[in-house]
């Protein structure tokens, strides 16, 4: 068998910003809205997902959510 080394993330800073989670939060809302929306047929539905979904797309590219995987 290969040895791996150690493999383990014990020593890695994890990194995070509230925005980045407010982003995440979001964008799983707008997600779950879009999915309501597309079973019910409903246009209004789908601009209010399609609304939440470019909020969190913005704060995520404004509040450099990338940056938090460095």
């Amino acid at each position: 068998m290969a040895d791996l080394g150690d493999t383990s993330q014990a020593n890695t800073a994890h990194k995070h910003k509230m925005t980045s989670w407010i982003t995440v939060g979001l964008i799983t809302v707008a997600s779950i809205v879009l999915g309501f929306a597309f079973v019910l047929r409903s246009i209004p539905l789908a601009v209010v997902g399609g609304l939440v979904l470019l909020a969190g797309v913005v704060l995520g590219i404004t509040g450099g959510i990338m940056d938090d995987a460095e």
